[in-house]
C-alpha cells in the first residue's frame, strides 16, 4: 500500500538531540506514513540513535545508511530517491515538527489538490513566528504569484510537496554545501502549479550554533552564495516563460550579491588573508552576467537598504575604490 507521506530526515552528528526530534516524528497523527532517516556518515552515536528508533518502530522507519557525507542537501537526495510517500517532507534534525504537521498539512493537501503545503514555523534564535506564503499567493500559481513567493523566501521545512514534482531532476538538492536550498526553493516557486497554507505554527527551528549553515569561513561562505547565484540563474532562465519573473529572480540575486560583497568587507576590515580584490571582481561579474536589469528593480528599491544598493553600484563600478571608501 503506498504511503501516505514519507517524512526524510538527513541526519549528521545529532545523537546528542536526535531522540527529541524522532519522538515527535514517531508520533505523528496521521497514518501510514513513512520517516526516512539519512545517516549522512555520522561520526558520533547517531545511526545507533537511528537503530533504536527503527527496532521500536519497524513498521515505520526506514533508515539509508551513506558511508560516504552528502551534506544536508545530498541526504535529501537519497531520501528522496527512496521515498514512496504521496507527498513528502523534510525535517532538520535539530528541530521539531509538531505532531499534528503532517496530518494538517496532507488534510489540507488532498481537500485542495495543491502542490505544496506550506505551515507557519517559531525561529528559536529570533523568538519569532513565521507564515511565508500570504494569502494571495494561493491557489493556482500565475506569474505575480510566483513574483510574490520568490521574493518572500523560506524553509524546504515547513512545506508539503507532491511527490510527482520530483519527477522534474531541477527539484534536487546541490550537495555538500550550505544555502543548498535556494535554488531549490525558486525554482520550485517558478515551476510548481499551487500551492496553499495551513494557518498554524507546526514546526520549531532550534538554534544549534554548530549546525552547518552556522560553522563556515568567509571565503567558503562567499563560494557558496557564488554557487547559489549561479544555480538560481541557471534553473529559471531555462524556463520558458523567465522573463515574466525575471524581476524577482534577480531581487534575490542582487540580495545575494549583496551578502557577497559585504562578506569581503568585513573580511578586509578585519584583515583576514584573503584576495579581497579579486573576490569582489568575480562576484561582480558574476552579478553581470546574471542580473540584466538594473536596481531601479522594484523589489530591489524596497526590500535592500539604500546604502547596501549605493555599495554594489560602486563595487560593479571599482573594487578597489570601494576598499579605499571603507
Amino acid at each position: 500500500m503506498k504511503k501516505t507521506v514519507s517524512i526524510i530526515v538527513p541526519i549528521y552528528n545529532r545523537a546528542h538531540i536526535l531522540s527529541e526530534c524522532l519522538g515527535n516524528l514517531t508520533h505523528q497523527t496521521l497514518d501510514n506514513i513513512e520517516l526516512i532517516l539519512v545517516n549522512d556518515a555520522s561520526t558520533d552515536n547517531s545511526l545507533s540513535v537511528m537503530k533504536q528508533c527503527q527496532a521500536q518502530f519497524p513498521d515505520l522507519v526506514r533508515i539509508i545508511d551513506s558511508p560516504k557525507n552528502h551534506g544536508p542537501g545530498g541526504a535529501r537526495n537519497l531520501g528522496i530517491k527512496a521515498a514512496d510517500g504521496e507527498y513528502i517532507g523534510f525535517v532538520d534534525s535539530d528541530d521539531l515538527a509538531d505532531v499534528t504537521m503532517y496530518e494538517k498539512l496532507y488534510r489540507a493537501a488532498a481537500a485542495s489538490g495543491y502542490d505544496i503545503i506550506d505551515c507557519g514555523y517559531y525561529m528559536q534564535d529570533n523568538d519569532s513566528a513565521l507564515l511565508h506564503t500570504s494569502d494571495d499567493c494561493t491557489g493556482i500559481l500565475n506569474s505575480k504569484k510566483r513574483m510574490e513567493l520568490i521574493v518572500s523566501g523560506g524553509y524546504v521545512f515547513s512545506k508539503l510537496y507532491r511527490r510527482s514534482l520530483f519527477d522534474d531532476p531541477n527539484l534536487r538538492f546541490r550537495e555538500n554545501v550550505i544555502l543548498e536550498d535556494a535554488d531549490f526553493i525558486t525554482y520550485l516557486y517558478a515551476s510548481a502549479g499551487s500551492i496553499g497554507t495551513v494557518k498554524e505554527i507546526l514546526y520549531f527551528y532550534r538554534n544549534e550554533p554548530d549546525s552547518a549553515s552556522k560553522v563556515v569561513q568567509a571565503d567558503k561562505y562567499y563560494y557558496n552564495i557564488c554557487e547559489a547565484m549561479t544555480h538560481i540563474y541557471k534553473k529559471t532562465s531555462s524556463l520558458p516563460d523567465y522573463h515574466a519573473i525575471q524581476p524577482a529572480v534577480e531581487y534575490e540575486l542582487l540580495q545575494m550579491y549583496s551578502y557577497g560583497v559585504n562578506i569581503c568587507l568585513k573580511a578586509y576590515m578585519e584583515h583576514e588573508n584573503y584576495d579581497i580584490v579579486q573576490m569582489l571582481r568575480h562576484i561582480a561579474e558574476l552579478k553581470s552576467k546574471t542580473v540584466t536589469g538594473g536596481y531601479d528593480n522594484q523589489y530591489v528599491q524596497n526590500k535592500i537598504d539604500s546604502l547596501d544598493i549605493e555599495i554594489m553600484q560602486l563595487n560593479d563600478l571599482n573594487p578597489e575604490q570601494l576598499l579605499q571608501a571603507v
